[in-house]
């Protein structure tokens, strides 16, 4: 791949992500002003749940199906068709998952706890089923997206990002004006939180349609099973997708957990922060789309250009991050207040508390990557199982004496270790496939 047309990927992959988290933004500003700390905790946590719960049904198949493809000429028909069947299978034990957590909560568990205070639980668990299925929806489109970025069509992720946004977003708004219309004042906010859960789902589910009929125009899948995928899913696949799956849990854990030990109220106020630090993963998600297919290989054809990409982005990252974080620590009450209002100003020093974040995330975005290029799934596997250890404990340690804040602490301690985890041996790993491509050399 060229100098050139990494640029053109990055410029696709800006355009498609500045219209598509702007839109986003503009949709969680509107929930959260309606909602209020307390139900948009508990939405956060229904939303929460679903990110959770459905990586079970990808298990590192995105990653892995945007690898292979990027290593062909062309996206292979059966290959994008097996990973689509494997999907659709997890899927159905993902739904059933969802059906029993969506009945756990309608029997309310934390009801009675003193230091919690439990409203509407029907409304809680209603929000959690619709959040299931777009949860769903949004997974079906990623791998979908994995596909446009292995054969870097990332015009196409543009498009399919940006219809997805603006039409969760249209239906978001339209569910609030219906609420509006018949409770100007939002005084059952609980019902609010379920029809914005349901009209995210239908959008949701609009939005895998119109990406799979992009996706038609690239590559028809040839659905099925084989032997022979079975047996790579097992090798190269499922350490892979458990890493993914332990990482997730270390990052999401610190809802339900700040959830069941301070409350919803605590839980909307970290949420609130946290979504802006979530906005800024624009930057380190533009640049891997861009840049991970040349890495995959590069790595494997010229490990001295694998290194100087790795450390050109890298030295973009620091920057940015850096830069992310000087404004999240100078002006943390502008943003907050106006986003969100007086009524969220609590969430001024979470934001603050998470602005070593920023830097942090945006590294480790690029090794952790790094570490799926190199192929070295196994430890991957093994330092996110590793973190979500490290995350509970500092969780269950800082949440209970400092709240949201503490949940920031605790991410930040996180990222730290994984950061500690990971550079090291991504930099040994490619001073040694460049010495043993040296060595391989003829003459």
């Amino acid at each position: 791949m060229t100098a050139s047309q990494i640029r053109k990927n990055i410029a696709w992959k800006t355009l498609g992500m500045v219209v598509e988290k702007g839109l986003r933004l503009v949709q969680i500003i509107l929930i959260a002003r309606a909602l209020g700390t307390r139900v948009y905790g508990q939405y956060t946590y229904a939303v929460a749940i679903g990110l959770l719960c459905v990586q079970i049904t990808d298990m590192g198949l995105g990653l892995f199906l945007t690898r292979e493809i990027a290593r062909s000429d062309l996206p292979p028909p059966r290959l994008v068709g097996q990973v689509l069947t494997f999907k659709a299978v997890l899927a159905v034990g993902y739904l059933l998952l969802m059906a029993g957590l969506t009945w756990w909560h309608f029997l309310d568990p934390y009801a009675g706890r003193e230091i919690v205070h439990r409203h509407h639980a029907s409304a809680v668990a209603f929000a959690i089923a619709f959040a299931g299925l777009s949860a769903l929806a949004t997974s079906a489109i990623e791998v979908i997206w994995q596909v446009f970025r292995g054969i870097q069509r990332l015009e196409l992720e543009a498009r399919s990002g940006a219809f997805v946004a603006g039409v969760q977003l249209a239906f978001v708004f339209t569910a609030l004006e219906l609420v509006h219309h018949d409770d100007p004042q939002f005084t059952d906010k609980p019902l609010a939180m379920v029809i914005v859960a349901a009209a995210m789902a239908v959008a949701g589910i609009l939005g895998a349609i119109h990406a799979y009929r992009l996706m038609l125009q690239v590559v028809t899948p040839e659905f099925g099973w084989s032997g022979a995928m079975l047996s790579r899913f097992r090798r190269e696949v499922l350490p892979l997708g458990l890493a993914i799956v332990a990482s997730l849990i270390y990052f999401k854990i610190d809802v339900p957990m700040l959830r069941a030990l301070r409350g919803d109220e605590e839980t909307g106020v970290y949420n609130a922060a946290y979504k802006l630090l979530e906005n800024l993963s624009v930057i380190p998600s533009i640049l891997m789309a861009a840049t991970f297919p040349a890495l995959s290989r590069t790595v494997v054809e010229a490990p001295a250009r694998a290194i100087a990409l790795h450390r050109n982005t890298l030295l973009v990252l620091i920057g940015a991050g850096l830069a992310a974080g000087v404004v999240m620590v100078t002006i943390p009450g502008f943003l907050i207040n106006l986003l969100y209002g007086k009524a969220f100003s609590a969430s001024v020093a979470v934001l603050i508390a998470l602005a070593p974040c920023a830097v942090l995330t945006f590294v480790n975005y690029l090794e952790t990557h790094m570490l799926v290029a190199l192929g070295l799934v196994k430890q991957q596997m093994a330092f996110a199982i590793a973190l979500i250890g490290v995350n509970v404990g500092a969780n269950y340690w800082l949440i209970p004496r400092l709240g949201g804040v503490g949940a920031a602490l605790g991410t930040a301690v996180t990222e730290v270790v994984l950061l500690l985890f990971c550079a090291p041996l991504v930099h040994r790993q490619l001073r040694l496939r460049l010495a043993q491509f040296n060595e391989a050399k003829p003459g």
